[in-house]
Parts: C-alpha cells; structure tokens; sequence
C-alpha cells in the first residue's frame, strides 16, 4: 500500500535509518534580520520542531488525504466563499485583525487552510460514514422520529388521545405548546433526548407511537413517533446524523492514516506524536 511519507518543514534529509532525525540542507540560511539579529532556517526549524511539529505533522498529512479521498469541490468552494463573505460582512472592519489574530495573511489563505480544510474534513467524514455504514448503525442505532415534549402530564396524555385517534401528529404538538419541535428528526444512542427516551428507543424495533414516557424527575413528559427503522429506508439522513457525532470525525481521519500507512520518520516528530497524537501513529500499533 502506498505509504504517505510526511517530511515536516519542506526539503528535510534523514541522517539515519535507526532514530533518524531529519535536517535541513541549508541550516546557515537567512530567513530574516532585524534590529542586527538574523533569524536562519536552521534556527526556525528547531524552534517549531520543539514547539508544534506533531500537531503540523498531523495537519500536513490530512492534507494528503483530502487531495486523496475528497478533493475541493466546485461545490465546496462556493460553500467556503459564501461562509467567507458572511464573517467579512459581520465582521466588517475587524476582519483583517481576526485573520491575523488566526495566523493568515490575507483571506485566500484563510479559504484554502481553514474553510476549505474544514469542508474537506466533514466530506471525509460522510465517505468513512458510508463505507462502514452497517457497523455505524449497528453501534448507534439511528431512528426517523417525531417527538413531543410538555412539563405537564395531563396536556402529554391529551397529546396521545388526539394522536391516537387520528390527528396529525405534528399540528397536535403545535397546538398544544410542545416545547420542542415536533417535525421529523433522526435519533441514535447519542442524541441529547432524556435517558429515558433513549432508553425507549432502544428497544424499539419497528414503527410505532409510544406511551407519554415520564423523564427521571417527573419534570418532563414525551411522546415518540416512530417513523423508521430500517436506517436503509433513509440513509442519506442517517450518514449526516452519524456524521455529526463528534467521535466520528477523528475516528474517520485515523481509519485513512491506516488505510495509507502513514509513516513518520524523524524521531523528535515520532516522539512528540507518541505523546500527543498517538492513536494517529499506526507503525507504532504494529509493532
């Protein structure tokens, strides 16, 4: 499998195969002077080598398998433009001051590292999402629902009354003060709802109208609408919603660094991974 070979810091040479270290060719080099002090490559190097190099390393390499696995989109990019133009409108005059407050020099810097990067990394995300999507689902075992939600218990069974013989779920909700919107939604093992909902819903294997389901304190009553169960029956639905869940997303990006065999070289990298980023690290699992 190819392997995704990551040289920190542009053009850097091994000094070894055994606790290699990488170096640059030109160490000697200015990059800058002021005040009479000359800053060369060689001293910035082992500076952000000391400081950030892992967290570097790892962005670096995520930038790989982006151009791999999910390329900038026309779509993408219009997406990251039109969330570009909406902080440049909010932010009016202070905008430069947030971008260099960020690190960018100017905002096609802030599009291509940042916005794009994050539109990539969610793509990324829902391709993992769909190429394991039997095993996400068995884990979080996602549902079409409508909910209703009142404080008092009374209003609940009404609800249910109306609802049972016939009445349009969403519209008793409305008219009876749910606090919560009552409109279709997906619910899996770690959606916010109270224990006990999810706990009904655990169990639940077929479409179905449940009881008013009482939370832990009485302070809460609910009614679920179960319109789906078979996540198939709506998958598009179910990819965004495991997408979201926020385990999913570095779960997804260690499952590509495995895919393409992401190997780190220099020692002092390997280290401040093997502390930092291990799960990440995949020749230190195989060994």
């Amino acid at each position: 499998m190819k392997k995704l070979v990551l040289l920190a810091l542009g053009a850097l040479l091994l000094a070894g195969c055994s606790d290699a270290r990488a170096s640059l060719k030109d160490p000697k080099t200015a990059v800058f002077s002021v005040g009479g002090q000359t800053l060369t490559k060689g001293e910035m190097y082992n500076f952000m080598l000391a400081r950030d190099a892992g967290y570097f390393t790892i962005n670096e390499a995520k930038k790989v398998i982006f151009e791999k696995e999910v390329p900038v989109t026309d779509e993408m990019r219009s997406e990251a433009e039109e969330t570009l133009n909406t902080y440049k409108t909010m932010l009016g005059d202070s905008f430069a001051s947030y971008l260099q407050s960020y690190g960018f020099a100017d905002e096609e810097e802030y599009l291509n590292n940042s916005l794009l990067l994050s539109l990539q990394s969610q793509e990324l995300t829902k391709v993992y999402v769909n190429e394991k999507f039997s095993d996400l689902v068995t884990r979080y075992s996602p549902k079409k629902i409508r909910i209703m939600q009142f404080t008092d218990q009374d209003t609940a069974n009404q609800a249910l009354e109306q609802v049972k013989g016939g009445a349009n779920f969403e519209e008793t909700a409305t008219s009876l003060g749910s606090s919560v919107s009552a409109a279709e939604t997906i619910a899996t093992t770690q959606s916010s709802y109270a224990t006990n909902v999810l706990s009904y819903l655990s169990v639940i294997t077929d479409p179905t109208l449940s009881d008013v389901i009482a939370d832990d304190n009485g302070a809460n009553f609910y009614i679920i609408q179960v319109i789906a169960t078979d996540a198939n029956s709506f998958k598009d639905e179910a990819v965004d919603t495991i997408s979201a869940i926020s385990a999913l997303s570095s779960e997804s990006s260690i499952y590509y660094f495995e895919k393409y065999n992401f190997t780190v070289y220099d020692k002092t990298i390997f280290d401040q991974l093997q502390s930092n980023y291990a799960d990440y690290l995949i020749q230190a699992k195989s060994k």
